[in-house]
C-alpha cells in the first residue's frame, strides 16, 4: 500500500491559476526523486478554495475502505494525516514531494488555512 495520496484540484479557477503545471511538476518529481512508491497522484475534484489556488490535499493512506463516490476527492475531511496546501506553484511542489512525501515532513510554512478568518482592522 501506498504512504500517501497527493491530489492536485483540476477546478477551473485552479486550472487557470497554474494547477496542471503543478500536476506535472508533482509527476516528474515523485518519478525524479523516486517517490513513486510511496505515493499516488490524482487529480482531485473543486475543494472549494478556488480563491487559494491551486490547492493541492496530502493525505496519508491508513487502510481505510474507499468509496468510489467519496467526497475526500473534493472537500476536505479533517482526518490526521491530511495537509491543504495553497497558492501551490511548481516550486512548492518540488519541496512538497522533498520534504512531505520522501522525509515524512509536512512543510508547515506552506499550510493553507481555509478556515482562518480575515483580520479584524478594528
Amino acid at each position: 500500500m501506498k504512504r500517501y495520496r497527493l491530489s492536485v484540484c483540476k477546478g477551473p479557477t485552479c486550472k487557470a491559476g497554474g494547477a496542471d503545471a503543478v500536476y506535472a511538476t508533482a509527476r516528474e518529481a515523485l518519478t525524479e526523486q523516486g517517490q513513486v512508491p510511496r505515493c499516488e497522484l490524482y487529480r482531485g475534484g473543486c475543494y472549494g478554495f478556488c480563491h487559494m489556488g491551486p490547492n493541492v490535499v496530502v493525505r496519508e493512506e491508513t487502510g481505510r475502505k474507499r468509496d468510489p463516490l467519496s467526497p475526500e476527492d473534493y472537500q476536505l475531511m479533517g482526518w490526521d494525516g491530511e495537509v491543504y496546501y495553497s497558492e501551490m506553484t511548481p516550486e512548492k511542489m518540488r519541496r512538497v514531494v522533498a520534504e512531505h512525501i520522501a522525509q515524512d515532513a509536512p512543510v508547515q510554512a506552506l499550510f493553507g488555512q481555509p478556515d482562518t478568518p480575515a483580520p479584524d482592522d478594528d
